[in-house]
């Protein structure tokens, strides 16, 4: 994995992460490399294929050099620094170059109920992106990103810049607008686009996403809609 890229895919607002790579995953192709566990983790099996799994994984591609650390539940705030360390710990270790993450912020005057007037595809919709060091910053112009001036990020993505600040590590982190309180499939969408132009190889059959981000915010539609009634009722 020297000169590899580190991609994290637990999940954060939206799920975008945990979306976006398990996407990656799925289409370009990895192998289980090693499981991350704690005694802190809930007690759950994934059940794939009729074969359990651990729910907190590390994937890796070799030919591509290009791991990925994913997990299928979201990681208690208390724990999250803790987790971001370990990224940077086993990329260091590793010698990767850069590691790749994304953010959400939730959209207050969201997108969702206005998809069927919308373009289907993602190119006018942008996406803001920091870097830990001034190679990185580079890179981020150099793809088309654009650079985020002022604002915050948490969770393991904020660890992982401000970790990567200090130690030299190069950490791209790329925000999207996502909806509130459901899995927004057209933001990971968006970060699924954004990491294959990072990483020459990968691949992800963003379609698919679009489809479920249809489904998705159909149905929460339906669901402002009814309540919008509902609130008129004496």
């Amino acid at each position: 994995m020297k000169g590899g890229i580190v991609v994290d895919g637990f999940p954060s607002t939206g799920l975008v992460n945990a979306i976006a790579s398990e996407c990656l995953i799925r289409s370009s192709g990895t192998e289980l490399y090693a499981i991350v566990d704690s005694p802190e983790f809930p007690s759950l099996s994934i059940i794939s294929n009729s074969t359990p799994r651990f729910p907190a994984r590390l994937h890796v591609n070799e030919s591509l050099k290009v791991a990925f650390f994913i997990s299928e539940f979201n990681i208690h705030p208390a724990m999250q620094s803790t987790l971001a360390r370990t990224i940077l710990k086993w990329a260091l270790q590793n010698e990767c170059k850069m590691i790749v993450s994304a953010a959400g912020i939730v959209n207050n005057e969201s997108e969702v109920g206005k998809s069927n007037d919308a373009p289907s595809g993602l190119e006018q919709q942008a996406i803001l992106a920091v870097g830990s060091t001034p190679s990185t910053a580079k890179i981020i112009k150099e793809n088309g990103f654009i650079p985020l001036r002022s604002g915050s990020i948490g969770g393991i993505p904020a660890t992982l810049l401000n970790e990567g600040s200090l130690t030299g590590q190069g950490v791209i982190v790329l925000i999207v607008n996502t909806i509130l309180d459901a899995p927004d499939f057209r933001a990971a969408a968006l970060i699924s686009d954004a990491v294959i132009k990072l990483i020459p190889g990968l691949s992800c059959d963003v379609g698919s996403l679009l489809g479920e981000a249809q489904v998705i915010e159909s149905k929460m539609k339906q669901i402002r809609d009814n309540h919008k009634k509902s609130s008129y009722i004496a």
